[in-house]
């Protein structure tokens, strides 16, 4: 079986096997950032995050899924997901990443 460089191949079941995609430390940092402006800017502009996930077309487990996993392990999220949150806030990608550093 060939895997990618950062991929890992788990065994649980010799029948089905699953990949795990490992994200570098400095991507991680990202992540965890990318999700703590979401939710800063989902609180400024008024919503719980039920009533956003409501709002932005995302089911609630998976947009609290991504505030609290994505924010505390760096957790890896969708571009889908991404741009209906930024679609939600209605605000523009590169607005949404300008303090993102």
């Amino acid at each position: 079986m060939y895997c990618l460089p950062n991929e890992k191949v788990q065994n649980s079941n010799p029948e089905k096997e699953t990949k795990s995609h490992s994200i570098p430390d400095i991507d991680r940092d990202y992540v965890k950032k990318i999700a703590a402006r979401a939710k800063e800017l989902r609180i400024k502009a008024g919503y719980s995050y039920e009533s956003f996930a409501l709002h932005a077309g995302i089911n609630r487990n998976s947009y609290f899924r991504f505030e609290k996993k994505s924010a505390e392990s760096g957790e890896n999220f969708t571009i889908a997901l991404l741009l209906k949150i930024t679609r939600g806030l209605n605000i523009a990608m590169t607005d949404f990443f300008q303090d993102i550093k």
